[in-house]
């Protein structure tokens, strides 16, 4: 049986939170989580290769959720669910503990500009954030951060100490081929920073 069956009857959008987070997500099988997806590029490519995972996108903004739903429709991919809120709400009211197989995000936003540096402590990925992350994970589960800043980049990386991470980072070439990466290469910047997060242990949240 496919246990990702009676999520299959719920629509792409999840309009009631307080249902979605009553399913007992540990039965819909292998899930990854899309952090910030965009234009969904990324998101319906794994989801179309891979028709035996449930696929959860989290995205704040409402007019990305909705192109993003339509595309999903066109392509007649059932295993997409998208999610308005932001990352830190989601995980911490939607996801139980060991729920989420995978989870990514490719070129987060906020971008830190001198005049964002106030807020910082509200970022993506602060240390509390990648142990609620960590919690959130399956044993062995993995995150993938890439971004087009040298400086987040580098701020990222002074977070993860007493996560429950072992990790791989370093600068790679493009080859996602989202709509953000495309806006970078066209502004001569070809070189990107990828943070590869190992759940090594579990973190209590």
């Amino acid at each position: 049986m496919d246990t990702r069956e009676i999520f299959c009857k719920n629509p792409v959008i999840i309009a009631d939170l307080i249902a979605w987070a009553g399913n007992n997500l540990k039965n819909a099988g292998t899930i990854e989580v899309e952090i910030g997806f965009g234009s969904g590029e990324y998101l319906l490519r794994r989801a179309s290769e891979h028709p035996e995972r449930l696929f959860i996108g989290i995205e704040k903004k409402p007019g990305m959720i909705t192109e993003v739903s339509k595309r999903s429709e066109s392509r007649n991919l059932d295993n997409i669910r998208l999610i308005e809120s932001c990352a830190e709400d989601a995980f911490n009211d939607l996801f139980p503990s060991c729920s989420i197989a995978r989870a990514y995000s490719l070129f987060p936003d906020p971008w830190p500009k001198r005049k964002h540096n106030k807020y910082r402590k509200y970022w993506l990925f602060t240390k509390a954030c990648l142990r609620l992350l960590n919690n959130r994970l399956v044993s062995g589960g993995e995150a993938l951060i890439v971004n087009e800043s040298e400086e987040y980049y580098r701020w990222i990386l002074k977070q993860t100490s007493d996560t429950g991470f072992e990790f791989e980072n370093g600068p790679i070439p493009p080859q996602f081929d989202t709509r953000f990466e495309r806006k970078w290469i066209k502004q001569n910047i070809s070189t990107f920073y990828r943070i590869q997060l190992n759940k090594a242990e579990h973190i209590d949240a």
